[in-house]
């Protein structure tokens, strides 16, 4: 079994990577969806969040993401609790994953790949990297949020440059077709070598 880490910064082009791996056979395991789905239905982690950072967490059974963000964005011991309750419940779901894929090969998008040592896990791990200015103009076309709160989303992700030290594979997002190829090329040199272990 063949599993490849996929990272980068907010705006860095995760989405676009991970539909060339699903279109070239990949099963895809999205940890930050997974990771929404646990906040939004798993009871135990609703009480902690509301415990936590008070009863205007959650708009009915949804997550009032406006209101977390603000401050977990604003207060990185905040941000570490919620990763910390999280997260090691995204690595059952992982594993659970894993053996209904037992003969796939698997993708995982993270965030947080590094920062939670997901990593560590997997075979390879690919970052993507991109200039601010173009992953800001993306943000904003996509998520419709303004300028200051994405450079503040921003500051509390770790550097590109922290990041390639622990990356096997590092790709510059600037150009979609650019990228596509790149992409492309990756995944037959991966899988080659992947054959040859």
């Amino acid at each position: 079994m063949l599993k490849i880490g996929l990272t980068g910064g907010i705006g860095s082009g995760k989405t676009m990577v991970s539909k060339i791996f699903a279109e070239k056979g990949y099963k895809i395991f999205n940890s930050d969806e997974i990771a929404k789905m646990i906040i939004k239905n798993d009871y135990s982690v609703k009480n902690s969040i509301i415990n936590f950072f008070g009863t205007n967490s959650y708009i009915g059974d949804d997550l009032n993401s406006r209101y977390i963000s603000e401050i977990i964005y604003s207060d990185k011991v905040k941000l570490n609790y919620l990763n910390n309750l999280v997260h090691p419940m995204v690595f059952h779901q992982f594993e659970k994953f894993l053996k209904s894929n037992l003969n796939s090969k698997i993708l995982v998008e993270s965030a947080i790949l590094f920062e939670s040592n997901f990593y560590k896990m997997l075979d390879d791990n690919i970052l993507l990297i991109s200039p601010k200015a173009d992953r800001i103009s993306r943000i904003i076309k996509r998520d419709n949020i303004n300028r200051s709160e994405i450079e503040k989303i921003m500051s509390v992700q770790w550097s590109d440059k922290k990041k390639i030290s622990l990356a096997t594979y590092v790709i510059e997002n600037i150009n979609f077709a650019e990228t596509s190829m790149q992409i492309l090329s990756l995944i037959s040199k991966i899988e080659l070598l992947s054959e040859k272990k």
